[in-house]
């Protein structure tokens, strides 16, 4: 399967807080879904609040071919 950036971008907090250094969301699931970054690279995924949102991101991630 291969990464959708949609399906990447629903399972991220959508705050646009540029703790990842990217300018938005979207272009964090962009560079995501190109493997280019890390998911670790977003540190609100690794609160208790997005704990659901990081498994599912994790399992994506898992189950994508290059």
């Amino acid at each position: 399967m291969k990464l959708n950036v949609v399906e990447i971008l629903k399972n991220l907090p959508k705050t646009n807080c540029k703790e990842c250094g990217e300018p938005t969301c979207m272009a964090f699931a962009a560079r995501l879904a190109k493997k280019d970054i890390e998911l670790k690279a977003c540190p609100p995924l690794f609160t208790s609040e997005y704990a659901a949102q990081r498994e599912a991101l994790e399992n994506l991630l898992m189950g994508a071919v290059a």
